[in-house]
């Protein structure tokens, strides 16, 4: 029978009344009681729930009981203790409490401006510090944590308990907080004072000039870490006498080795970069990733992962051509970047970082429709991230003993359910549901004596309602609702009720009470039973794999490779050899490569067992060519300009294998390159040689056996005469400036030789007593210049520097490899001859600035002719492309014959970096980097064929074609599902990174 109405309101009056007496005061135990609390708010039980107790884990029916913010049973016997008071939750689901491992919640420290807007070298930051305003090690983000209300609510709405949290900013951020989400004071509600170290690759917001590029990020981070070493080696002297000066950054990086590290790289490949930085200094860090981690998993397979729920922006379609075929892949394949992660084995938690809170859960629910395991999301959500954020111990799981913090769901949080509550250290935290969401479920009522079923269900926050009884189905029109009430109008005249009625429900603890009206205006008073959630089935939901119509490849680009190239065992029959070496042109002769060497030449050669033949009658076979000077495929800067020596930085830091004009270069027969640094300063980055092994690592690009250079740079660039009235209080500002600091860094690069020396020569008791030099990237460098370990390439042009220089590297005991650009060598081409060093020069480039007006066409044919071993180099993303067509230049300015043209783009620069043993000729033995044309190769005709990098054929054209042609068709079908796509253009995040831009000498960014 139906409950009167004066009842129903009574009991929902009590209900009311019961919701008010059980919300948080959120005061802390040692602070006053602001209001009367029972005893009874802190010892419930959750009964008739279904529990996640942990991933993977489920139990219905069951009984959860908490005191005093802790939980004390899990049963399924659904008895209540003594003194608890019930809760019944039949047909909610409770989880552990979630935690977002990487935010900056509760952070409004801002760190001090500059006085001035100029160029800034020093720190000039207060206490004992590192002299570097992108490092903070020394802050604890504990001391700074003030909750903010307004912000809580994003993750509250989410199902977040508890946060890690840090400015993040600088490159060393300082130490995180976990933190709760109630709102105590800090000693309640701060779990960790020291937890991990938050770190990137952005400066963030220091105006310091140092670094100003990737390549400097990495510098000052690795240098920063050897000296926290070298300080606790020397700390650990108790000698009373020994001085050592108190550094706050260094005291916090001691135990860097032991503590937890989260590094957050960037985008694109820096997440490989971050781990061989910290390899030497850190077992496991975390990273954060970027949502294009499906790229590159095989890099990631023993990493530990905290990923956004970023999805790669639509692209717009009005942007035609520009949209790249990377942009339409990484739209199309980010929705399941985390299931191909969870797929791979690769732990990670999520974060919140990087998106819209109000789309969290629209992510999460997309990621798990492309395949994520749910048991993995909710494991993300609350194992792996409490492991993170270094409280596992008491968070993340529904465990005796475990904190009471708890997410309440109307079902299936990852099938579309929705969060109705939260319960932080056992203190409820109702939230604002949508519209109708508190409703949703299965009630039994009675009209007219008609046993019924209401069925209410909810989708993007508009209710529908339906009468059933057997097969008999009748429609309600929803004409208001509300989180606990709703009307609707219905045609009941098959129950005996004609005309339209009006019914009026109110959700009284999970009962619905109300009543109908009739078309007369007769109420009846109405009463419904909950039965239960809407019944859906108990079978898992099969994941169904995405079907995705984009190509994966390596790199993920147009042109990329579908599986790792293999050497191949290959005769080449018949073809003209170009062998820059002692037999010069040989006319229709064989060539065998095995195991990525040339293992025989000479005429009609003997095809052995295994090999592969290649008919090449009328071709034309040469080395690889060889680029002394490039910058191709490099991210992040090309100058590290912000001092005057920057000998520290390395160009191999920070190679990008995905830079297409690595494939470019190859069309153009190139199959070997030294990256060098800009010239901005006097003595610039570490130089890094490469193998142009398109679809390989950016590892992998590395030339291991060639010896280590570096670039220095003289003239107009590095004294800053050019670079506007902000840049005038560097030194140095004149060209005698510049052979004045040189021979001062030399100096200081002695003296700090001296000191290692007599530190190794003292016995083990000796230096117990005596502080180490302290180790210095920048001045290590130099001393191998001076030892002949390390080879100078010199960015030069007026005979005058160039004569300073060899004159100066005489007296100071060094030698210089070579001169790159060079183009008044002609005037100094006895000098150099006589000094034993090289010319790497243009073709024909000249009056582009004042240095070159004394250019001339005719210099490196007067530069061989004088005995300087001289090449032609690109300096250009373009030209590289063309070496051949460079050199042959000279053949028609001063009469060069094609023979040597061609030694200037392979054996000359081979012997310039000290490779020539092993390439830049075909001789038997070296590896096979070798070239086919179609004619000539100093033709202007020439067209390469196929070129092969230690026997793998990186670039054949008739395998471009086809990839030309996928390529293509690969694009236009992206095209249309993308036309078909109903989604906003541009919506999502940016995740392609930016196209390498065609560095040059003196190409500038700026972080700040």
């Amino acid at each position: 029978m139906p409950l009167p109405t004066t009842h129903w309101r009574w009991r929902l009056l009590c209900q009311v009344l019961a919701c008010a007496a059980s919300l948080p005061a959120f005061a802390s135990p040692t602070q006053p009681v602001s209001a009367i609390a029972s005893a009874d708010d802190h010892y419930l039980a959750f009964t008739h729930a279904t529990l996640i107790p942990t991933p993977g884990q489920r139990l219905e029916n069951a009984t959860l009981v908490i005191k005093d913010g802790k939980i004390v049973s899990i049963s399924e016997s659904n008895k209540v203790p003594d003194g608890a008071r019930e809760i019944h939750s039949r047909g909610k689901t409770i989880y552990p409490g979630f935690i977002d491992p990487y935010t900056d919640f509760g952070q409004q420290w801002q760190y001090s401006d500059y006085p001035d807007g100029g160029p800034h070298y020093n720190a000039e930051q207060a206490g004992a510090k590192v002299n570097n305003r992108a490092i903070h090690a020394e802050m604890n983000w504990a001391d700074h944590f003030q909750f903010d209300h307004e912000r809580a609510q994003d993750w509250h709405n989410n199902g977040f308990t508890s946060v890690q949290t840090g400015k993040l900013d600088g490159l060393f951020q300082g130490m995180s907080a976990t933190v709760s989400l109630i709102d105590l004071h800090s000693e309640s509600s701060i779990y960790a004072i020291e937890g991990a170290h938050l770190m990137s690759f952005d400066k963030g917001s220091s105006e310091q000039e140092y670094p100003n590029s990737l390549m400097g990020s990495i510098a000052l981070i690795r240098q920063t870490l050897k000296d926290a070493q070298w300080y606790q080696q020397q700390s650990s002297k108790s000698i009373p006498q020994l001085s050592l000066n108190l550094n706050q950054t260094f005291t916090k990086l001691l135990q860097f080795n032991n503590q937890r590290i989260i590094f957050d790289p960037g985008q694109g490949n820096n997440a490989s970069r971050a781990l061989q930085l910290l390899q030497p200094f850190h077992p496991s860090p975390v990273l954060v990733g970027n949502g294009l981690e499906f790229e590159r998993l095989e890099s990631l397979k023993q990493t530990r992962l905290i990923l956004p729920l970023t999805l790669a922006a639509k692209p717009p379609l009005d942007a035609g051509l520009d949209i790249s075929l990377k942009q339409l892949r990484h739209w199309e394949r980010s929705p399941g970047n985390l299931a191909a992660v969870a797929a791979a084995n690769i732990p990670f938690a999520i974060t919140q970082h990087g998106i819209d809170p109000l789309e969290f859960w629209n992510r999460i629910t997309k990621a798990v429709e492309y395949g994520l395991p749910k048991s993995t999301a909710l494991a993300a959500l609350t194992t792996v991230a409490a492991e993170y954020a270094g409280v596992d111990d008491f968070l993340g799981q529904l465990q005796p003993g475990f904190q009471a913090d708890l997410v309440i769901a109307t079902g299936d949080l990852f099938a579309g359910a929705e969060i109705e509550s939260l319960y932080l250290k056992g203190r409820p935290l109702p939230l604002n549901p949508q519209l109708g969401s508190r409703l949703s479920g299965q009630y039994q009522l009675s009209i007219d004596e008609t046993d019924l079923t209401l069925v209410l269900s909810q989708d993007q926050g508009e209710l529908s309602a339906q009468l059933e009884s057997g097969e008999r189905l009748i429609l309600l029109d929803v004409s208001h609702s509300a989180a606990e009430q709703f009307s609707a109008v219905a045609d009941l005249t098959e129950l005996g009720l004609p005309g339209l009625t009006r019914l009026t429900l109110h959700r009284v603890r999970q009962g619905l009470f109300g009543n109908l009206t009739q078309h007369d205006g007769q109420l009846l008073p109405l009463a419904a039973s909950y039965l239960g959630p809407i019944a859906t089935s108990t079978e898992p939901e099969p994941v169904t794999a995405p079907t995705y119509l984009s190509r994966l490849t390596r790199p993920n680009r147009a042109f990329g490779t579908d599986a790792p190239l293999q050497q191949e065992r290959l005769h080449i029959r018949g073809a003209t050899l170009w062998t820059a070496a002692d037999d010069g042109i040989i006319a229709d002769a064989d060539l065998l490569i095995d195991n990525g060497v040339i293992r025989a030449i000479g005429e009609n050669l003997t095809t052995p067992e295994g090999f592969d033949v290649l008919d090449a009658q009328g071709k034309h076979l040469t080395p690889g060519f060889i680029d002394e000077h490039s910058h191709i495929a490099i991210r992040g800067g090309v100058n590290e300009a912000s001092d005057s020596n920057t000998a520290e930085v390395r160009i191999g830091d920070v190679l990008d294998a995905d830079d297409i004009h690595i494939y470019r270069s190859l069309a153009g027969g190139v199959t070997t390159a030294q990256l060098l640094h800009g010239s901005a300063n006097v003595i610039g980055g570490q130089a890094q040689v490469i193998k142009l092994r398109w679809g390989e690592s950016d590892h992998d690009l590395k030339f291991q056996q060639a010896p280590a250079s570096i670039k220095f740079a003289l003239g107009e660039n590095v004294k800053q005469s050019n670079w506007g009235d902000r840049y005038v209080s560097r030194f140095p500002q004149t060209r005698m400036g510049v052979e004045a600091y040189l021979e001062d860094q030399f100096e200081q690069a002695r003296e700090l030789q001296r000191q290692q020396q007599a530190y190794q020569s003292l016995s083990r008791n000796q230096k117990r007593r005596q502080l180490a030099p302290r180790p210095n990237d920048r001045l290590e460098a130099l001393i191998e210049i001076l030892n002949g370990s390390r080879n100078i390439h010199v960015h030069s042009y007026v005979q005058s520097e160039i004569l300073m220089l060899l004159r100066l590297s005489q007296r100071l005991g060094f030698h210089v490899q070579t001169f790159t650009h060079i183009l008044e060598g002609y005037k100094v081409a006895d000098e150099m001859a006589s000094y034993g060093t090289s010319a790497s020069t243009f073709s024909d480039w000249w009056a582009y600035k004042f240095e070159v007006y004394d250019a001339i066409p005719h210099n490196a044919c007067l530069l061989l002719q004088k005995g300087v071993n001289t090449s032609i180099n690109s300096d250009s993303a373009d030209l590289i492309r063309k070496l051949n067509q460079e050199a042959a230049k000279s053949m028609m300015y001063c009469g060069m014959s094609a023979e040597q043209a061609l030694k200037m783009i392979t054996i000359n620069p081979a012997k310039q970096l000290k490779i020539d043993r092993y390439t830049g000729s075909l001789e038997t033995g070296k590896q096979a980097d070798l070239v086919l044309w179609d004619q000539p190769p100093m033709s202007v005709y020439a067209r390469v064929e196929s070129t092969w990098v230690d026997g793998v054929r990186r670039f054949d054209r008739q395998r471009d074609r086809q990839l030309q042609r996928q390529a293509g068709a690969e694009r236009q079908a992206l095209i249309q599902k993308l036309l078909l796509d109903d989604s906003d253009d541009g919506e999502g995040e940016s995740l392609t990174p930016d196209e390498v831009p065609l560095w040059h000498c003196d190409s500038l960014i700026h972080q700040h």
